[in-house]
């Protein structure tokens, strides 16, 4: 089938299969555990639906955004007004309860925390005042217990998700955004400098003779050189500047509102104060209309050019 030829992101699996077990919960409701004579429409209708839709998010694959992930997950909140309001017993009312572990969990791990909290605890408040108004107050224990274990469990894998999303854009040596951190933060800045139309400009740093350091003192020498500059160099910037790793001896230092003259001038100050080892820049200023690549390659150019001309105390370079 052509389904299973579309590029998939774990976004649009995880809510394809969301949906794909509400269809099937609502089958079993209106056939192998049906209590009515008759099987409800509405829930026989909810089934068929929420499959249609399965397929439908399958199909748009990777270009299932996040948007679209928050919009479904508030339609399947207030699909659960009627279906517990018409629920027969209490005993379907609490299985329906249940499916508040799943929803919490997908729109915390898939959705901004903010987003997922709001959906979440009204997913829940709505729920718990429905139960209460028509199975009365002997429900008040079980709703406490669904509510503090769905709270605490998504309140877990938010702070998990928020570790593993920290863990993915820091650097572990040095304690700084990583190359993937500064890519995801350059945008943002780039848009924000065409935007103000205020100048933005980059550093690109290397340690000198960082190779030596490793051969001849030992790579553990080389990984406190490593964390002494980093610290230094946090120190030594604004807080609004942008400092990363870039991999082994590379650095990357973004600064806000810098031309490359003030940013000249940041660099051969850093130099001066920062003692942990001796280490070359070049620099670019944004132009508008080119890649962000570009930007760093500009950069990155001018410092292999500056260590070419030179092996004695860093000089800086323009570009």
């Amino acid at each position: 089938m052509a389904i299973f030829r579309i590029p998939q992101s774990e976004r649009s699996v995880a809510t394809a299969a969301y949906l794909f077990a509400g269809s099937l919960f609502a089958t079993l409701n209106v056939t192998v555990f049906r209590v009515d004579a008759e099987p409800r429409i509405d829930v026989a209708a909810t089934a068929v639906l929420s499959a249609s839709i399965g397929c439908g998010v399958l199909l748009r694959g990777r270009r299932f955004s996040n948007r679209a992930a928050g919009v479904l997950m508030t339609v399947a909140a207030l699909t659960m007004v009627p279906t517990v309001a018409l629920a027969p017993d209490e005993i379907r009312a609490l299985n329906i309860g249940l499916l508040f572990f799943p929803f919490f969990i997908y729109v915390v791990w898939f959705l901004p925390m903010r987003v997922a909290r709001i959906l979440g605890y009204t997913w829940l408040t709505g729920y718990a005042a429905i139960v209460l108004l028509r199975f009365g107050e002997p429900m008040t224990p079980v709703l406490t217990t669904l509510a503090l274990t769905g709270g605490v469990l998504g309140e877990l894998v938010g702070q998990f998700k928020r570790r593993l999303e920290r863990a993915s854009i820091t650097d572990p040596l040095c304690d700084v955004w990583n190359k993937r951190g500064f890519e995801r933060l350059l945008p943002k800045a780039i848009a924000n400098a065409e935007r103000t139309g205020r100048p933005l400009s980059l550093l690109y740093i290397d340690i000198d003779d960082f190779k030596t350091i490793n051969d001849r003192l030992g790579h553990g020498e080389g990984d406190r050189v490593l964390r002494e500059f980093s610290r230094e160099m946090q120190e030594g910037v604004r807080q609004q500047d942008v400092f990363a790793r870039f991999g082994g001896d590379e650095f990357a230092l973004l600064l806000l509102d810098c031309d490359t003259e003030q940013a000249r001038f940041t660099g051969e100050r850093l130099q001066r104060e920062i003692v942990a080892t001796p280490w070359s820049f070049g620099i670019s200023e944004w132009r508008a209309g080119e890649q962000p690549d570009e930007f760093i390659s500009r950069a990155d150019l001018g410092m292999l050019s500056e260590k070419q001309t030179r092996r004695g105390a860093p000089r800086t370079a323009g570009a």
